[in-house]
């Protein structure tokens, strides 16, 4: 019913002003006389009066125009003029009102995108998605490290694309890129003519992997050869040596030092798997000097070696004394086996600036090969000087972890020829009043 009121009124408008030129013309033909000049003059009002109304037609009609151009730019901020009881007003209105439903569509769906870009850029996956002329439509934070410098995915990743947007599905589990490496799947996107791309790094869970693989590998070798020499032992004297004393001694002996192997790398094995399993432990007030000079005197020092103590007086650091202990008597013990005598082996306690402080064990030995050094803490790794000595290459790896536990760092740097040095880092404290060591 409002409608066909409406429809009404500007039928109203329009027959009004049409009335008024009417009644206009006929009131100046009557008031003037029937000459062609007032004719004209009346004409000319009417057309006046026409063109006026015209225009304040025209001039609403241009408004809503207007209007409708900025929501299509997507401008929905300003609400739309909306008086007038005729077709122009009701237009008004129902282009005000698709207006509100439009800024509460798009504020609605720019709160879902927003949601949706923290999500993406939450993953610790990269997100690529590419057009099929290879330029980039969207990547997230992740992915920011694969891309080129020019912002578009990596000439490693280009066949992968390729494929998944010609087959609609490619993937590779270990795709190198730099030094790096990514399990990726890719999949293709008709309708949006592009291809998702998704990488997961990969690098460290492979090294963790290998790094498992060869651990069990080692174990089962450093086992094996004890294992080894038991069965043949008990083997030789099942067959007939156990009749024989001397025979009977000299293997029972074999077999002592094949057990005694076994212990200790079972030991070995069992305080590596205790100190991997635990995180950052708590710590406390470590007296430096008391510690040091109780892994003095665990040691002992070979004859024609030198041991020199050079600490820090008052010197405190956060971290485990047990675990201190063990790491220091590792790394002196380690120092007094590779170094020939006459040698010296120096124990060093200082600070480092105000925040640290720097343990370090100081050989005279032959050193380090360069291409060695940074893999000493791994496990079952022996330098090439020491693999025909006694052990399992697990005791820098155990040193490496318990530092870590600590919340500290452990290096080494070393020349050929001229000795090592090797160095704990652990946090500076203040003295306790009853020292903790």
């Amino acid at each position: 019913m409002r409608r066909i009121g409406i429809r009404i009124g500007m039928r109203f408008w329009l027959a009004g002003a049409f009335a008024a030129v009417s009644l206009v013309t006929a009131g100046v033909v009557y008031l003037f006389g029937d000459q062609p000049r007032t004719v004209l003059g009346a004409i000319g009002i009417g057309v006046m009066v026409g063109f006026l109304i015209a225009v304040g037609i025209a001039h609403r009609v241009t408004r809503l125009s207007r209007a409708a151009e900025e929501l299509a730019a997507g401008s929905f901020d300003a609400s739309l003029e909306t008086h007038g009881l005729d077709e122009i007003g009701d237009l008004a209105r129902a282009l005000d009102s698709m207006r509100a439903s439009l800024e509460e569509s798009f504020g609605v769906l720019t709160a879902d995108r927003n949601k949706l870009n923290a999500i993406f850029d939450g993953l610790t996956d990269a997100v690529i998605v590419v057009d099929d002329d290879g330029s980039l439509r969207f990547s997230n934070r992740a992915a920011a490290r694969l891309l080129d410098p020019a912002g578009l995915p990596p000439e490693a990743m280009l066949p992968h694309l390729k494929r998944a947007a010609e087959l609609g599905f490619a993937a590779h589990p270990a795709l190198r890129i730099g030094d790096r490496a990514y399990a990726m799947s890719a999949r293709a996107l008709p309708d949006e003519r592009a291809v998702l791309v998704v990488a997961r790094d990969r690098t460290d869970e492979m090294r963790r992997e290998l790094a498992e693989a060869d651990f069990i590998s080692n174990a089962a070798h450093e086992l094996r050869n004890p294992l080894a020499g038991i069965s043949s032992a008990i083997e030789v004297l099942q067959e007939g040596a156990k009749d024989d004393p001397k025979a009977l001694d000299h293997f029972l002996g074999h077999l002592a030092e094949d057990a005694d192997r076994m212990s200790r790398l079972t030991g070995a094995l069992l305080t590596l798997a205790r100190v991997e399993s635990i995180g950052t432990g708590e710590t406390e007030v470590v007296d430096v000097p008391v510690a040091i000079r109780d892994v003095v005197q665990t040691v002992q020092v070979p004859t024609g070696m030198k041991l020199s103590v050079e600490v820090d007086p008052d010197l405190a650091a956060r971290g485990d004394p047990t675990l201190l202990r063990q790491v220091m008597v590792g790394l002196l013990t380690n120092a007094l086996k590779h170094t020939p005598p006459p040698g010296t082996v120096t124990v060093r306690g200082r600070r480092d600036g105000e925040r640290e402080v720097v343990l370090e064990v100081i050989d005279t030995g032959p050193g380090i090969p360069a291409e060695e050094i940074e893999r000493v803490f791994e496990r079952f790794y022996r330098r090439t000087e020491s693999r025909t000595q006694e052990g399992f290459g697990l005791g820098l790896a155990i040193a490496h972890r318990m530092v870590g536990v600590m919340g500290g760092e452990i290096g080494a740097h070393s020349v050929e020829g001229e000795g090592s040095t090797f160095w704990v880092r652990l946090p500076i404290a203040q003295p306790s009043p009853t020292p903790v060591a």
